[in-house]
Protein backbone atom coordinates (compact mmCIF):
# COMPACT_ATOMS: atom_id res chain seq x y z
CA UNK A 1 0.00 0.00 0.00
CA UNK A 2 2.93 2.35 0.81
CA UNK A 3 4.53 1.22 -2.29
CA UNK A 4 1.35 2.51 -4.37
CA UNK A 5 1.02 5.44 -2.63
CA UNK A 6 4.72 6.64 -3.20
CA UNK A 7 4.91 5.11 -6.92
CA UNK A 8 1.76 7.69 -7.73
CA UNK A 9 3.77 10.70 -6.11
CA UNK A 10 6.91 9.66 -8.40
CA UNK A 11 4.71 10.07 -11.03
CA UNK A 12 2.85 13.42 -10.20
CA UNK A 13 6.17 14.81 -9.31
CA UNK A 14 7.20 13.71 -12.61
CA UNK A 15 4.48 15.41 -14.26
CA UNK A 16 4.89 18.65 -12.77
CA UNK A 17 8.98 18.56 -13.98
CA UNK A 18 7.89 18.14 -17.53
CA UNK A 19 4.99 20.79 -17.56
CA UNK A 20 7.42 23.38 -16.05
CA UNK A 21 10.39 22.52 -18.83
CA UNK A 22 7.85 23.31 -21.36
CA UNK A 23 6.94 26.35 -19.53
CA UNK A 24 10.58 27.17 -19.51
CA UNK A 25 11.30 26.60 -22.41
CA UNK A 26 11.80 23.11 -23.96
CA UNK A 27 14.25 22.47 -26.93
CA UNK A 28 13.43 22.20 -30.74
CA UNK A 29 12.67 18.92 -30.67
CA UNK A 30 10.04 19.14 -27.85
CA UNK A 31 8.41 21.86 -29.17
CA UNK A 32 7.75 20.72 -32.65
CA UNK A 33 6.30 17.55 -30.64
CA UNK A 34 4.22 19.59 -29.03
CA UNK A 35 2.87 21.41 -32.07
CA UNK A 36 2.42 18.45 -33.64
CA UNK A 37 -0.14 17.23 -31.03
CA UNK A 38 -1.44 20.34 -31.00
CA UNK A 39 -2.29 20.81 -35.10
CA UNK A 40 -3.53 16.77 -35.08
CA UNK A 41 -5.42 17.50 -31.66
CA UNK A 42 -7.61 20.89 -32.86
CA UNK A 43 -11.04 19.71 -33.22
CA UNK A 44 -12.14 22.69 -34.49
CA UNK A 45 -10.12 22.29 -37.41
CA UNK A 46 -11.78 19.33 -38.05
CA UNK A 47 -15.15 20.51 -37.74
CA UNK A 48 -17.37 22.28 -40.67
CA UNK A 49 -20.89 22.97 -39.79
CA UNK A 50 -21.07 20.31 -37.20
CA UNK A 51 -19.56 17.41 -38.81
CA UNK A 52 -16.31 16.01 -38.55
CA UNK A 53 -13.78 16.12 -41.73
CA UNK A 54 -10.67 13.84 -42.71
CA UNK A 55 -7.88 15.06 -43.05
CA UNK A 56 -7.80 14.17 -47.27
CA UNK A 57 -11.13 16.40 -47.46
CA UNK A 58 -9.17 19.27 -45.78
CA UNK A 59 -6.53 18.80 -48.03
CA UNK A 60 -9.57 18.94 -51.03
CA UNK A 61 -10.57 21.27 -50.00
CA UNK A 62 -7.67 23.99 -49.79
CA UNK A 63 -6.71 22.24 -52.99
CA UNK A 64 -9.70 23.52 -54.59
CA UNK A 65 -10.19 26.92 -53.17
CA UNK A 66 -6.68 27.21 -54.63
CA UNK A 67 -7.82 26.49 -57.81
CA UNK A 68 -10.84 29.07 -57.47
CA UNK A 69 -8.31 31.77 -56.55
CA UNK A 70 -6.53 30.76 -59.34
CA UNK A 71 -9.41 30.87 -62.14
CA UNK A 72 -10.57 34.22 -60.61
CA UNK A 73 -7.55 35.73 -61.55
CA UNK A 74 -7.07 34.03 -64.81
CA UNK A 75 -10.71 35.14 -65.62
CA UNK A 76 -9.63 38.87 -64.11
CA UNK A 77 -6.43 38.76 -66.56
CA UNK A 78 -8.71 37.68 -69.66
CA UNK A 79 -11.43 40.39 -68.95
CA UNK A 80 -8.63 43.08 -68.69
CA UNK A 81 -7.55 42.25 -71.78
CA UNK A 82 -10.97 41.97 -73.74
CA UNK A 83 -11.11 45.14 -72.79
CA UNK A 84 -7.65 46.69 -74.01
CA UNK A 85 -8.52 44.87 -77.57
CA UNK A 86 -12.10 46.28 -77.22
CA UNK A 87 -10.86 49.59 -76.84
CA UNK A 88 -7.70 49.63 -79.42
CA UNK A 89 -10.45 48.15 -81.75
CA UNK A 90 -12.59 51.30 -81.47
CA UNK A 91 -10.25 53.45 -81.56
CA UNK A 92 -8.32 51.46 -84.85
CA UNK A 93 -12.33 52.26 -86.32
CA UNK A 94 -12.57 55.75 -85.00
CA UNK A 95 -9.16 56.20 -87.25
CA UNK A 96 -9.80 54.42 -89.77
CA UNK A 97 -13.72 55.95 -89.67
CA UNK A 98 -11.54 59.49 -89.49
CA UNK A 99 -9.00 59.40 -92.43
CA UNK A 100 -11.57 58.17 -94.72
CA UNK A 101 -14.25 61.20 -94.07
CA UNK A 102 -11.14 63.59 -95.17
CA UNK A 103 -11.98 65.84 -97.89
CA UNK A 104 -9.16 65.43 -100.91
CA UNK A 105 -5.62 66.98 -100.97
CA UNK A 106 -5.52 69.52 -103.85
CA UNK A 107 -3.28 68.83 -106.77
CA UNK A 108 0.10 70.39 -106.46
CA UNK A 109 -0.13 72.94 -109.40
CA UNK A 110 2.20 71.90 -112.62
CA UNK A 111 5.50 73.86 -112.76
CA UNK A 112 4.33 74.14 -116.61
CA UNK A 113 0.68 75.53 -115.79
CA UNK A 114 1.32 77.17 -112.17
CA UNK A 115 -1.27 80.08 -113.08
CA UNK A 116 -4.26 77.27 -114.13
CA UNK A 117 -7.27 76.90 -111.74
CA UNK A 118 -8.04 73.52 -110.98
CA UNK A 119 -10.26 71.77 -109.32
CA UNK A 120 -9.02 69.52 -105.90
CA UNK A 121 -8.31 66.36 -106.63
CA UNK A 122 -6.60 63.38 -104.71
CA UNK A 123 -2.71 63.36 -105.20
CA UNK A 124 -2.28 60.50 -107.77
CA UNK A 125 -5.29 61.27 -109.65
CA UNK A 126 -6.02 64.34 -111.90
CA UNK A 127 -8.65 65.46 -114.44
CA UNK A 128 -7.57 67.83 -116.92
CA UNK A 129 -9.44 69.62 -119.43
CA UNK A 130 -7.60 70.08 -122.71
CA UNK A 131 -10.41 72.62 -124.36
CA UNK A 132 -7.90 75.49 -121.72
CA UNK A 133 -4.78 76.24 -123.10
CA UNK A 134 -3.03 75.80 -119.84
CA UNK A 135 -4.48 72.25 -119.34
CA UNK A 136 -2.75 71.51 -122.42
CA UNK A 137 0.67 72.28 -121.40
CA UNK A 138 -0.29 70.54 -118.02
CA UNK A 139 0.11 67.63 -119.81
CA UNK A 140 3.56 66.51 -120.90
CA UNK A 141 4.42 66.40 -124.90
CA UNK A 142 6.54 63.02 -125.35
CA UNK A 143 8.99 63.94 -123.12
CA UNK A 144 10.38 60.96 -120.94
CA UNK A 145 11.39 63.09 -118.10
CA UNK A 146 9.08 63.71 -116.11
CA UNK A 147 8.31 67.34 -113.98
CA UNK A 148 9.59 67.97 -110.78
CA UNK A 149 5.59 67.35 -109.76
CA UNK A 150 4.85 64.18 -111.06
CA UNK A 151 5.46 60.67 -110.51
CA UNK A 152 6.85 58.58 -112.83
CA UNK A 153 4.74 55.72 -114.78
CA UNK A 154 1.86 58.43 -115.08
CA UNK A 155 -0.94 57.62 -117.43
CA UNK A 156 -2.94 59.84 -119.14
CA UNK A 157 -6.48 59.08 -121.02
CA UNK A 158 -7.07 60.81 -124.41
CA UNK A 159 -10.00 63.28 -123.81
CA UNK A 160 -13.46 62.29 -124.93
CA UNK A 161 -15.87 64.48 -126.36
CA UNK A 162 -16.12 66.68 -123.34
CA UNK A 163 -12.56 67.19 -123.62
CA UNK A 164 -11.74 65.72 -120.64
CA UNK A 165 -7.89 63.83 -119.82
CA UNK A 166 -7.92 61.50 -116.88
CA UNK A 167 -4.39 61.04 -115.54
CA UNK A 168 -3.45 58.05 -113.05
CA UNK A 169 -0.13 58.14 -111.24
CA UNK A 170 0.65 54.39 -110.30
CA UNK A 171 3.79 53.99 -107.23
CA UNK A 172 6.97 53.71 -108.81
CA UNK A 173 8.48 50.28 -109.01
CA UNK A 174 11.53 49.18 -107.69
CA UNK A 175 13.91 48.97 -110.97
CA UNK A 176 11.81 50.23 -113.22
CA UNK A 177 12.22 53.33 -116.34
CA UNK A 178 9.25 55.16 -117.16
CA UNK A 179 8.73 55.24 -120.81
CA UNK A 180 7.59 58.59 -122.83
CA UNK A 181 3.91 59.69 -121.48
CA UNK A 182 3.07 59.07 -125.22
CA UNK A 183 3.65 55.16 -125.06
CA UNK A 184 1.39 54.70 -122.23
CA UNK A 185 -1.80 57.37 -123.54
CA UNK A 186 -4.79 55.15 -123.91
CA UNK A 187 -7.96 55.87 -125.23
CA UNK A 188 -10.99 55.75 -122.93
CA UNK A 189 -13.31 54.78 -126.55
CA UNK A 190 -11.21 51.43 -126.87
CA UNK A 191 -9.54 50.52 -123.12
CA UNK A 192 -10.84 51.62 -120.09
CA UNK A 193 -9.10 51.94 -117.06
CA UNK A 194 -9.31 48.76 -114.20
CA UNK A 195 -11.49 49.95 -112.36
CA UNK A 196 -13.52 50.30 -113.88
CA UNK A 197 -14.56 46.68 -113.65
CA UNK A 198 -16.21 47.61 -109.92
CA UNK A 199 -19.14 49.64 -110.23
CA UNK A 200 -18.65 53.79 -109.03
CA UNK A 201 -21.72 53.43 -106.68
CA UNK A 202 -19.84 50.63 -104.87
CA UNK A 203 -18.80 53.23 -101.89
CA UNK A 204 -15.30 52.06 -99.75
CA UNK A 205 -17.38 52.37 -96.35
CA UNK A 206 -19.42 49.32 -97.44
CA UNK A 207 -16.63 46.67 -97.78
CA UNK A 208 -14.93 45.18 -95.40
CA UNK A 209 -11.18 45.33 -94.90
CA UNK A 210 -10.15 42.22 -96.68
CA UNK A 211 -12.66 42.70 -99.44
CA UNK A 212 -10.84 46.64 -99.49
CA UNK A 213 -7.42 45.17 -99.78
CA UNK A 214 -8.54 42.85 -102.66
CA UNK A 215 -10.00 45.65 -104.72
CA UNK A 216 -6.76 47.34 -104.13
CA UNK A 217 -5.01 44.97 -105.98
CA UNK A 218 -6.54 43.71 -108.36
CA UNK A 219 -6.74 47.28 -109.86
CA UNK A 220 -2.74 47.40 -110.64
CA UNK A 221 -1.40 49.23 -107.39
CA UNK A 222 -4.02 51.81 -106.86
CA UNK A 223 -3.21 53.00 -103.72
CA UNK A 224 -5.76 53.42 -100.78
CA UNK A 225 -7.34 56.90 -100.62
CA UNK A 226 -6.54 57.85 -104.31
CA UNK A 227 -10.35 58.39 -105.00
CA UNK A 228 -12.86 59.48 -102.40
CA UNK A 229 -16.32 57.91 -101.93
CA UNK A 230 -19.03 59.19 -103.83
CA UNK A 231 -22.21 60.18 -101.93
CA UNK A 232 -25.65 58.13 -103.25
CA UNK A 233 -29.29 57.66 -101.95
CA UNK A 234 -29.72 55.32 -99.03
CA UNK A 235 -32.41 52.85 -101.32
CA UNK A 236 -29.02 52.77 -104.04
CA UNK A 237 -26.39 51.56 -101.31
CA UNK A 238 -28.93 48.87 -99.74
CA UNK A 239 -29.26 47.77 -103.34
CA UNK A 240 -25.48 47.71 -104.53
CA UNK A 241 -24.72 46.12 -100.93
CA UNK A 242 -26.84 43.00 -102.05
CA UNK A 243 -25.16 42.89 -105.23
CA UNK A 244 -21.88 42.55 -103.37
CA UNK A 245 -23.05 39.54 -101.45
CA UNK A 246 -24.28 38.00 -104.52
CA UNK A 247 -21.15 38.94 -107.06
CA UNK A 248 -17.76 37.61 -107.55
CA UNK A 249 -15.13 39.53 -105.70
CA UNK A 250 -12.51 41.22 -108.47
CA UNK A 251 -9.40 39.28 -106.11
CA UNK A 252 -11.84 36.09 -105.03
CA UNK A 253 -8.54 34.37 -104.24
CA UNK A 254 -7.12 36.88 -102.03
CA UNK A 255 -10.42 36.99 -100.03
CA UNK A 256 -10.96 34.85 -97.31
CA UNK A 257 -14.27 33.18 -97.34
CA UNK A 258 -14.30 32.07 -93.53
CA UNK A 259 -13.53 35.41 -92.61
CA UNK A 260 -15.66 37.00 -89.77
CA UNK A 261 -16.88 39.96 -90.75
CA UNK A 262 -17.83 38.77 -94.47
CA UNK A 263 -20.18 35.72 -92.82
CA UNK A 264 -21.21 38.29 -90.16
CA UNK A 265 -22.40 40.63 -93.29
CA UNK A 266 -24.12 37.62 -95.24
CA UNK A 267 -25.51 36.10 -92.36
CA UNK A 268 -27.76 39.75 -92.08
CA UNK A 269 -28.98 39.50 -95.85
CA UNK A 270 -29.81 36.08 -94.99
CA UNK A 271 -32.16 37.15 -91.82
CA UNK A 272 -30.79 34.35 -89.78
CA UNK A 273 -31.52 35.91 -86.77
CA UNK A 274 -34.95 35.39 -87.19
CA UNK A 275 -35.15 32.01 -86.57
CA UNK A 276 -36.83 30.73 -83.51
CA UNK A 277 -34.12 28.63 -82.47
CA UNK A 278 -31.86 31.81 -82.03
CA UNK A 279 -31.63 33.32 -78.81
CA UNK A 280 -29.94 36.06 -78.04
CA UNK A 281 -27.75 36.46 -74.35
CA UNK A 282 -26.95 40.04 -72.68
CA UNK A 283 -24.61 38.59 -70.34
CA UNK A 284 -20.72 37.29 -70.98
CA UNK A 285 -20.21 33.79 -72.50
CA UNK A 286 -20.94 31.34 -69.49
CA UNK A 287 -17.57 29.70 -68.37
CA UNK A 288 -18.03 25.76 -69.72
CA UNK A 289 -15.80 23.09 -68.11
CA UNK A 290 -15.40 19.22 -67.51
CA UNK A 291 -17.39 18.00 -64.40
CA UNK A 292 -19.81 21.03 -64.21
CA UNK A 293 -22.91 22.74 -65.40
CA UNK A 294 -24.36 25.53 -67.40
CA UNK A 295 -28.00 26.73 -67.85
CA UNK A 296 -28.95 27.81 -71.05
CA UNK A 297 -32.70 29.09 -71.81
CA UNK A 298 -34.11 27.34 -68.75
CA UNK A 299 -32.52 24.18 -69.23
CA UNK A 300 -29.59 22.50 -66.93
CA UNK A 301 -26.74 21.31 -68.76
CA UNK A 302 -24.44 18.81 -67.28
CA UNK A 303 -21.04 18.88 -68.79
CA UNK A 304 -19.30 15.66 -69.23
CA UNK A 305 -16.41 15.80 -71.12
CA UNK A 306 -14.79 18.04 -73.81
CA UNK A 307 -14.39 15.81 -76.89
CA UNK A 308 -12.75 18.83 -79.48
CA UNK A 309 -10.24 21.24 -78.53
CA UNK A 310 -10.43 23.70 -81.62
CA UNK A 311 -8.02 26.74 -80.00
CA UNK A 312 -11.04 29.37 -80.61
CA UNK A 313 -13.83 26.82 -79.98
CA UNK A 314 -14.27 23.43 -78.14
CA UNK A 315 -16.83 21.15 -78.46
CA UNK A 316 -18.32 18.95 -75.44
CA UNK A 317 -20.47 15.78 -74.56
CA UNK A 318 -23.25 17.11 -72.43
CA UNK A 319 -26.70 15.13 -71.12
CA UNK A 320 -29.63 16.67 -69.80
CA UNK A 321 -32.59 15.22 -67.88
CA UNK A 322 -33.87 13.57 -71.32
CA UNK A 323 -31.03 13.79 -74.04
CA UNK A 324 -27.44 13.69 -75.09
CA UNK A 325 -26.26 16.80 -76.04
CA UNK A 326 -23.14 18.38 -78.13
CA UNK A 327 -22.29 21.95 -76.94
CA UNK A 328 -19.64 23.76 -79.61
CA UNK A 329 -18.39 26.64 -77.19
CA UNK A 330 -16.85 29.53 -79.47
CA UNK A 331 -15.37 32.74 -79.40
CA UNK A 332 -16.89 33.75 -82.64
CA UNK A 333 -20.54 36.42 -82.66
CA UNK A 334 -21.18 34.70 -86.27
CA UNK A 335 -23.45 31.92 -86.01
CA UNK A 336 -22.25 30.85 -89.04
CA UNK A 337 -22.91 26.87 -87.81
CA UNK A 338 -26.19 27.54 -86.96
CA UNK A 339 -27.02 28.70 -90.10
CA UNK A 340 -25.30 25.93 -91.87
CA UNK A 341 -27.07 22.67 -90.12
CA UNK A 342 -29.87 24.38 -90.51
CA UNK A 343 -29.43 24.43 -94.26
CA UNK A 344 -28.45 20.83 -94.22
CA UNK A 345 -31.80 19.91 -92.46
CA UNK A 346 -33.74 21.90 -94.46
CA UNK A 347 -32.52 20.03 -98.08
CA UNK A 348 -32.39 16.69 -95.95
CA UNK A 349 -35.03 14.02 -96.65
CA UNK A 350 -34.08 12.34 -93.23
CA UNK A 351 -34.09 15.88 -91.39
CA UNK A 352 -36.25 13.32 -88.63
CA UNK A 353 -32.91 11.47 -87.71
CA UNK A 354 -31.01 14.70 -87.39
CA UNK A 355 -30.55 16.49 -84.24
CA UNK A 356 -32.15 19.78 -83.35
CA UNK A 357 -30.16 22.36 -83.18
CA UNK A 358 -30.84 26.04 -81.23
CA UNK A 359 -27.49 28.58 -80.45
CA UNK A 360 -27.30 31.38 -77.76
CA UNK A 361 -25.25 34.72 -78.79
CA UNK A 362 -23.52 36.21 -76.46
CA UNK A 363 -22.03 39.56 -76.26
CA UNK A 364 -18.22 37.54 -76.55
CA UNK A 365 -19.24 34.23 -78.67
CA UNK A 366 -21.84 32.00 -79.35
CA UNK A 367 -22.86 27.99 -77.82
CA UNK A 368 -24.39 25.89 -80.77
CA UNK A 369 -26.34 23.01 -78.98
CA UNK A 370 -27.12 19.48 -80.87
CA UNK A 371 -29.74 17.72 -79.46
CA UNK A 372 -30.25 13.80 -80.12
CA UNK A 373 -33.89 12.80 -81.36
CA UNK A 374 -35.53 10.69 -78.96
CA UNK A 375 -34.05 7.03 -78.19
CA UNK A 376 -30.81 8.46 -80.21
CA UNK A 377 -27.33 8.92 -78.86
CA UNK A 378 -23.89 10.82 -80.23
CA UNK A 379 -20.55 9.01 -80.90
CA UNK A 380 -18.18 10.24 -82.22
CA UNK A 381 -16.80 8.62 -84.99
CA UNK A 382 -13.25 8.03 -84.07
CA UNK A 383 -14.95 5.62 -81.04
CA UNK A 384 -16.88 3.78 -83.37
CA UNK A 385 -16.83 -0.27 -83.58
CA UNK A 386 -13.70 -1.01 -85.17
CA UNK A 387 -14.54 -3.38 -87.52
CA UNK A 388 -14.45 -3.37 -91.34
CA UNK A 389 -18.34 -3.87 -91.74
CA UNK A 390 -18.96 -0.89 -89.28
CA UNK A 391 -16.38 1.09 -90.89
CA UNK A 392 -18.37 0.20 -94.11
CA UNK A 393 -21.44 1.61 -92.59
CA UNK A 394 -19.78 4.64 -91.94
CA UNK A 395 -18.59 5.29 -94.93
CA UNK A 396 -21.59 4.97 -96.96
CA UNK A 397 -23.27 7.70 -94.14
CA UNK A 398 -20.47 9.73 -94.50
CA UNK A 399 -20.96 10.04 -98.57
CA UNK A 400 -24.56 10.74 -97.87
CA UNK A 401 -24.18 13.62 -95.33
CA UNK A 402 -21.56 14.92 -98.44
CA UNK A 403 -23.55 14.36 -101.64
CA UNK A 404 -26.31 16.21 -99.13
CA UNK A 405 -24.28 18.98 -98.57
CA UNK A 406 -23.15 19.14 -102.03
CA UNK A 407 -26.65 19.27 -103.21
CA UNK A 408 -28.01 22.09 -101.26
CA UNK A 409 -24.69 24.83 -101.93
CA UNK A 410 -22.49 23.55 -98.96
CA UNK A 411 -19.15 22.87 -98.75
CA UNK A 412 -17.57 21.45 -95.20
CA UNK A 413 -13.95 21.31 -96.65
CA UNK A 414 -12.54 20.47 -93.27
CA UNK A 415 -13.87 16.53 -92.90
CA UNK A 416 -12.04 14.22 -90.28
CA UNK A 417 -13.29 11.83 -88.08
CA UNK A 418 -12.43 14.78 -84.51
CA UNK A 419 -15.06 16.84 -85.38
CA UNK A 420 -17.62 14.23 -86.69
CA UNK A 421 -20.30 12.32 -84.58
CA UNK A 422 -22.64 9.82 -85.50
CA UNK A 423 -26.52 10.07 -84.52
CA UNK A 424 -27.71 6.36 -83.73
CA UNK A 425 -30.20 4.62 -82.43
CA UNK A 426 -28.57 1.46 -81.11
CA UNK A 427 -26.98 0.01 -84.44
CA UNK A 428 -24.74 1.86 -86.66
CA UNK A 429 -26.33 0.84 -89.51
CA UNK A 430 -29.19 3.38 -89.37
CA UNK A 431 -26.96 6.12 -88.21
CA UNK A 432 -26.44 9.74 -89.32
CA UNK A 433 -23.35 11.33 -89.32
CA UNK A 434 -22.61 14.99 -89.10
CA UNK A 435 -20.05 17.63 -88.13
CA UNK A 436 -20.20 19.29 -84.86
CA UNK A 437 -17.91 22.17 -86.12
CA UNK A 438 -18.34 24.45 -89.60
CA UNK A 439 -15.50 26.77 -89.27
CA UNK A 440 -14.20 26.14 -92.34
CA UNK A 441 -17.24 25.44 -94.42
CA UNK A 442 -18.52 27.63 -97.11
CA UNK A 443 -22.26 28.51 -98.39
CA UNK A 444 -21.61 28.69 -102.26
CA UNK A 445 -25.43 29.92 -102.72
CA UNK A 446 -24.36 33.38 -100.91
CA UNK A 447 -20.42 33.36 -101.83
CA UNK A 448 -20.81 32.55 -105.45
CA UNK A 449 -17.32 34.11 -105.56
CA UNK A 450 -15.82 30.86 -104.46
CA UNK A 451 -15.06 28.89 -107.49
CA UNK A 452 -11.59 27.35 -106.82
CA UNK A 453 -9.53 25.04 -104.26
CA UNK A 454 -7.40 27.93 -103.89
CA UNK A 455 -9.68 30.22 -102.72
CA UNK A 456 -9.96 27.52 -99.63
CA UNK A 457 -7.52 27.74 -96.80
CA UNK A 458 -8.16 23.72 -95.90
CA UNK A 459 -7.21 23.13 -99.56
CA UNK A 460 -3.49 24.34 -99.54
CA UNK A 461 -1.93 21.36 -98.37
CA UNK A 462 -3.63 19.33 -100.77
CA UNK A 463 -2.49 21.61 -103.48
CA UNK A 464 1.24 22.04 -102.55
CA UNK A 465 1.18 18.04 -102.90
CA UNK A 466 -0.33 18.27 -106.36
CA UNK A 467 -3.11 16.10 -105.30
CA UNK A 468 -5.49 19.03 -106.28
CA UNK A 469 -4.73 22.22 -109.10
CA UNK A 470 -5.11 25.56 -108.18
CA UNK A 471 -8.41 25.75 -110.16
CA UNK A 472 -9.90 22.03 -109.48
CA UNK A 473 -13.64 22.64 -108.64
CA UNK A 474 -14.21 23.56 -104.62
CA UNK A 475 -16.32 20.08 -103.90
CA UNK A 476 -13.12 17.71 -104.59
CA UNK A 477 -11.73 19.52 -100.99
CA UNK A 478 -14.62 17.47 -99.66
CA UNK A 479 -14.16 14.21 -101.36
CA UNK A 480 -10.28 14.43 -100.19
CA UNK A 481 -11.68 14.53 -96.62
CA UNK A 482 -13.64 11.84 -97.58
CA UNK A 483 -10.96 9.71 -97.95
CA UNK A 484 -8.59 10.75 -95.34
CA UNK A 485 -11.64 10.47 -92.88
CA UNK A 486 -12.28 6.77 -93.90
CA UNK A 487 -8.71 5.87 -94.34
CA UNK A 488 -7.90 6.70 -90.35
CA UNK A 489 -11.06 4.68 -89.51
CA UNK A 490 -9.47 1.30 -91.65
CA UNK A 491 -6.30 1.68 -90.61
CA UNK A 492 -5.44 3.60 -87.81
CA UNK A 493 -3.02 5.91 -89.67
CA UNK A 494 -2.57 9.20 -91.24
CA UNK A 495 -3.16 8.72 -95.51
CA UNK A 496 -0.61 9.66 -97.08
CA UNK A 497 -1.13 9.88 -101.14
CA UNK A 498 1.04 8.44 -103.28
CA UNK A 499 1.01 8.79 -107.37
CA UNK A 500 1.52 5.89 -110.02
CA UNK A 501 0.73 5.40 -113.58
CA UNK A 502 -2.82 5.09 -113.09
CA UNK A 503 -3.26 8.50 -110.75
CA UNK A 504 -3.59 9.05 -107.29
CA UNK A 505 -3.92 6.50 -104.49
CA UNK A 506 -3.00 5.99 -100.65
CA UNK A 507 0.03 4.33 -99.92
CA UNK A 508 -1.73 1.63 -97.91
CA UNK A 509 -3.98 0.41 -101.02
CA UNK A 510 -1.57 0.72 -103.62
CA UNK A 511 -0.60 -2.49 -104.65
CA UNK A 512 -2.06 -4.49 -107.75
CA UNK A 513 -1.51 -8.17 -106.26
CA UNK A 514 -4.45 -10.11 -105.67
CA UNK A 515 -6.78 -9.88 -102.68
CA UNK A 516 -10.34 -10.08 -102.04
CA UNK A 517 -13.43 -8.43 -102.92
CA UNK A 518 -13.69 -5.65 -99.48
CA UNK A 519 -9.77 -4.66 -100.57
CA UNK A 520 -10.21 -4.36 -103.79
CA UNK A 521 -13.68 -2.29 -103.09
CA UNK A 522 -11.38 -0.01 -100.92
CA UNK A 523 -8.74 0.51 -103.46
CA UNK A 524 -11.76 1.56 -106.14
CA UNK A 525 -13.02 3.75 -103.46
CA UNK A 526 -9.10 5.77 -102.62
CA UNK A 527 -8.72 6.29 -106.57
CA UNK A 528 -12.22 7.16 -107.74
CA UNK A 529 -12.10 9.98 -104.37
CA UNK A 530 -8.54 11.10 -105.40
CA UNK A 531 -8.85 11.72 -109.25
CA UNK A 532 -12.07 13.43 -109.39
CA UNK A 533 -10.94 16.01 -111.06
CA UNK A 534 -13.24 16.70 -114.14
CA UNK A 535 -15.97 14.45 -112.59
CA UNK A 536 -18.95 15.53 -110.69
CA UNK A 537 -18.68 15.19 -107.39
CA UNK A 538 -22.53 14.15 -107.07
CA UNK A 539 -21.95 11.72 -109.39
CA UNK A 540 -18.50 10.29 -107.84
CA UNK A 541 -19.98 10.14 -104.50
CA UNK A 542 -23.57 8.39 -105.78
CA UNK A 543 -21.70 5.95 -107.63
CA UNK A 544 -19.44 5.00 -104.71
CA UNK A 545 -22.17 5.07 -101.73
CA UNK A 546 -23.88 2.48 -104.73
CA UNK A 547 -20.94 0.50 -104.43
CA UNK A 548 -20.52 -0.39 -100.81
CA UNK A 549 -24.13 -0.39 -100.11
CA UNK A 550 -24.23 -3.14 -102.16
CA UNK A 551 -21.35 -4.81 -100.63
CA UNK A 552 -21.94 -4.18 -96.98
CA UNK A 553 -25.72 -4.62 -97.61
Amino acid sequence: MAEGLMLQAAYRLSACQSEAHLSEGAGPQEEDRANQWNAYCTADLLMREGEELSFEELRAERYNQQKQREMEEKLRRLTEEEEQLSRELEEKKRLLELRRSQPELPRRASSQSSDSVEPPAAASFHIYDESQPDAAGARPAGNSEPSSDELPDDVFLHPDERGLCLKIQHPQRPGHQGGTSEDLQTSLDTSPPTFSQIPISKTRKKLSTIQETSIIASQGGLAAGTCSPLKEDPEEQKQDQEEMAHTASPAGAAVNPCDPDIRRRLLDLSDVTSSPNLHSESRPLPAVEESNFVQLGGEVYHIHSRVVDGGSFSVFKTVTEDNCVLLKVDSCTAPWDFHQFTRLKKSSPAADTLPLISCFLFPDGCITVYTTPPDHMFTELAECDPSEQSIGYTAISLLQLVLQLHSCGLLHAALQPNILASCHKGILMSSSVLPVDWSSSVDLDLQQDVTSVQQLSSAQTYIDLGLLEPTSSPQLVDLVGVAETVHLLLTNRKMVPVKDPSGWTTEQFSGDEPCDIYTMMWRRFFRSLLNAGGHSSLSVLSELKEQLSSLYR
